[in-house]
């Protein structure tokens, strides 16, 4: 595997579908408050990263996708501080939060989830989870409904085992993935780029700072996180249950992505590979249209945006249209205490 590979194989940016793209809104400049980011002990060797955006009201708590840490949200996060408190949690094994050998089931990382909130005295929040956290939020809603007073997925109510079962059935050619150039190497602006070209998508510089390792000379050194604390967590994932909750939740979901966004190389692929990659993708899309209609069928309260060409990075690449949906629904809780 091409140690630069952020993701294996085929682009994330589209498979949620499997497991768990650059026009991005600058966050509001007038009265922006101070970003802060601190450990928070847990248990015994075990310590959070917790980004506080600022702002006061009902809390409104972020969880990242799988790989990633609360500075992903650097963008859109802080759009909220005018309406809650606004903050972002690094789960277990990922950026500045403990590296462990253990503890990557989902169950142990709600119940993070909950000793965090516990020892920030947060009592009812909000949760905002994309992709895994989406993951968390449905089982964090089954255990514990009375600390919730809305929750928001961002591309993240999947049917993580259905789907990945019936993709075992549609077969890939190897993908050759892009190298970095000495110069992308060089800084982490240098890989933020890299990324971005080999991805789709550009990441907050911070974020990149936090999920690599980098040498004394600020180049790039390797990634932070072991592959063996990504297959726990998949492992542990399952078919997300949404009977019983009664949380109001909305899920926005990017629908009718290119292909490309799916394989980067597909235009250059030979067409007997373009022919089993675009069966890979209608499987695919196919899955992706049973999870949002189950999400439908059995979240009570629950509600569904679905954005136009959008791939699975849409809190990124189509965060104006995000921030419009999440702020539509969020209009009951937007009184300052509530």
């Amino acid at each position: 595997m091409n140690e630069h590979m952020t993701k294996p194989c085929i682009r994330f940016a589209a498979a949620a579908l499997l497991i768990l793209t650059s026009c991005i809104t600058a966050p509001k400049q007038d009265d922006q408050p101070t970003k802060t980011s601190n450990l928070l002990p847990i248990y015994p060797n075990v310590s959070l990263e917790i980004v506080e955006w600022g702002g006061s009201g009902t809390p409104m708590v972020f969880l990242a996708g799988l790989g990633h840490t609360a500075h992903v949200f650097d963008s859109l996060a802080p759009q909220f501080t005018d309406q809650f408190r606004v903050l972002g949690i690094t789960r277990r094994g990922f950026g500045a939060s403990s590296q462990r050998a253990t503890g990557f089931t989902l169950d142990t990382l709600v119940s993070d989830l909950a000793v965090v909130l516990d020892s920030l005295d947060l009592d009812q929040v909000i949760l905002v989870g994309h992709s895994l956290g989406g993951d968390e939020i449905s089982r964090f809603a089954a255990l514990h409904p009375d600390r919730l007073t809305a929750v928001i997925y961002l591309d993240g109510a999947y049917d993580r085992t259905t789907t990945s079962d019936t993709l075992a059935n549609y077969p890939l050619p190897e993908i050759n993935w892009p190298e970095p150039t000495t110069k992308e190497l060089e800084s982490a602006e240098g890989y933020r780029r890299y990324y971005e070209r080999s991805n789709g998508v550009l990441m907050p510089l911070k974020e990149i700072e936090e999920i690599y390792n980098w040498n004394d000379d600020g180049s790039y050194a390797g990634g932070k996180t072991p592959g063996s604390t990504y297959r726990k967590i998949r492992t542990s994932l399952r078919d997300q249950v949404y009977e019983g909750i009664e949380t109001p939740a909305l899920a926005i979901y990017g629908v009718n992505y290119p292909v490309e966004e799916l394989f980067l190389d597909y235009s250059e692929a030979d067409s007997a590979d373009q022919v089993l990659m675009m069966a890979y993708y209608e499987a695919g899309r196919r899955a992706a249209a049973r999870s949002r209609e189950r999400f439908r069928d059995e979240m009570k309260n629950g509600q569904v945006v679905e954005i136009e060409g959008a791939g699975h990075s849409l809190y990124i690449t189509h965060i104006q249209q995000v921030e419009v949906a999440m702020r539509g629904f969020l209009k009951a809780f937007d009184r300052p205490g509530s």
